[in-house]
């Protein structure tokens, strides 16, 4: 079976799933057989394998980063929250139901236990396993129920690297506290500390470095200066600011943040774009003075749809609109600009019919079969002849009832344009740098502003190699020897520090 080394976390959003994604790649680049593996993903951001099964967008990353196709091996249990109680469950890439989490809890062994046969698998088949947490591994009532942290790096018998983030604060005490509360044996297998999301002067931390190794007694491996990585985090939406005003002069975008929204890597190609000013919106006075709203995924439609309506941000999207602004819906958000939405079984977590925005001619009805799989089409609007390629993850069907389909090979159960506004169910649609071309100045011509070429959004490859770049550049002195060892030997010895 293959080594493995396990990336926790002092807390929820620390950048556990980047760090275990650059360390994939160094690990790949040093020539060694590398596979990543997160037991239980709690995470609306999905993604779709070649084999359309869904899976974690942070394990498909990782996937990458180590050079090999995305497997739902790799994320094999997905809860994907629907409320503040429930989540919908997706096992082995296949939605199984919806649960609340007293029930959820009440079945850990059976997930546990695909989990678990999963990580054999994959240890089986690959030299290295870099297996990523969720959270804190030291939430002691949750400790006999946790099959993510130290139940799964115990299996593989993995080293530890602790992720703290220092962005929040209290950096010692995220390490003291965590590493005080690990039991023996787990203490005893930690390489060391990351130190993520440093702002400024790294050299204003050289003093505290020793501090932490010392009160800690392991290594500090890297501390990494905060970066505009532009990569998908497990735990949030898209990074760009919130509620900022819009820019005199340039094309302004206002994408709708909800509750549940999805998959908002969608948005990132938008950051290409030199004359664009990007923010996330919550203010309806705001979304009224934007040039384009765009309402991305979501995993709860009806849910979402009915929080947009009580913010008052569904009647500024219809008032943005009236005033000659466009909108451009994604998955969820394409659900919402239709008609009317039933959902008779209850999938979306809203009531059973709502009536949507109603700014393009279409109907969708939510049921049991979940849509999944990866798509390649070919533009129709508002350029003939792009390709697109994305994939496809929602419940509902749609039937257009007008309207201009947006791809050539379907009509609106794919995608749809009417007046200034345009939808489609295809996640990727903004990453065919043509075709987003072509939309964009649709929009700048509309709205007054110069036309610009077509932009080159950067590839992931690109970012992945730029982020593998930035932890290696930052790595401290023996750290790169210090997890070497731990991913080739049979076993790292127990007590050797090296500070």
């Amino acid at each position: 079976m293959g080594r493995a080394i396990a990336v926790l976390g002092s807390g929820s959003d620390v950048g556990k799933s980047l760090v275990a994604a650059g360390l994939g790649r160094l690990f790949r680049d040093a020539g060694l057989d590398v596979a990543p593996f997160k037991a239980q993903n709690m995470a609306n951001q999905a993604g779709v394998t070649a084999g359309g099964l869904e899976m974690p967008r942070a394990q498909i990353l990782q996937a990458r980063a180590c050079g090999l196709e995305p497997e739902v091996d790799m994320g094999p249990v997905l809860m994907k929250p629907v409320s503040s109680t429930g989540a919908q469950i997706v096992l082995m890439g296949k939605a199984v139901g919806a649960m609340e989490a007293r029930e959820y809890f009440g079945h850990t062994d059976r997930f546990e236990a695909v989990a678990f046969q999963a990580l054999d698998r994959l240890r089986a088949r690959h030299r290295l396993i870099v297996l990523e947490g969720a959270g804190s591994p030291v939430e002691l009532n949750l400790m006999d129920r946790d099959f993510v942290n130290l139940k799964a790096a115990r299996r593989a018998d993995a080293g530890l690297v602790l992720v703290l983030d220092i962005d929040k604060g209290g950096v010692f005490a995220q390490a003291k506290g965590t590493l005080d509360l690990l039991p023996e044996a787990d203490r005893a297998r930690v390489l060391g500390l990351v130190v993520n999301r440093f702002r400024g002067d790294p050299a204003l931390f050289e003093d505290g470095i020793p501090m932490l190794e010392a009160i800690c007694g392991v290594p500090v491996l890297a501390v990494l200066p905060w970066l505009d990585h532009g990569l998908d985090e497990e735990d949030r939406a898209i990074r760009i600011p919130i509620d900022e005003p819009p820019a005199p002069g340039r094309l302004n975008v206002g994408a709708l943040l909800s509750p549940r929204v999805a998959n908002t890597e969608d948005l990132a190609p938008l950051l290409a774009e030199p004359d664009l000013h990007l923010t996330w919106l919550t203010d309806p006075a705001l979304a009224r003075a934007q040039d384009l709203l765009v309402l991305p995924g979501t995993k709860a439609t009806l849910g979402d749809l009915a929080h947009l309506s009580a913010t008052g941000m569904a009647g500024a999207v219809l008032d943005a609109h009236r005033a000659g602004a466009w909108v451009l819906g994604l998955c969820g958000g394409y659900q919402m600009l239709g008609e009317t939405l039933e959902d008779p079984l209850g999938f979306e977590g809203g009531g059973a019919r709502w009536d949507g925005l109603g700014l393009l001619p279409l109907a969708t009805r939510f049921e049991a079969a979940k849509t999944t799989g990866v798509r390649r089409f070919t533009s129709a609007w508002p350029e003939p002849g792009h390709a697109l390629e994305g994939y496809e993850i929602h419940h509902g069907r749609s039937l257009a009832r007008g309207g201009e389909p947006l791809v050539a090979e379907a009509g609106g159960e794919v995608g749809l344009a009417g007046t200034r506004a345009a939808g489609c169910y295809l996640h990727g649609l903004l990453a065919s740098d043509p075709w987003r071309a072509a939309f964009l100045n649709r929009v700048r011509r509309d709205r007054g502003l110069a036309e610009q070429p077509c932009r080159s959004a950067d590839p992931l490859e690109l970012r992945l190699r730029r982020w593998a770049g930035h932890l290696q550049a930052n790595l401290r002195p023996g750290a790169w020897e210090r997890l070497l060892e731990a991913a080739t030997e049979a076993r790292l010895p127990l007590g050797k520090i090296l500070l």
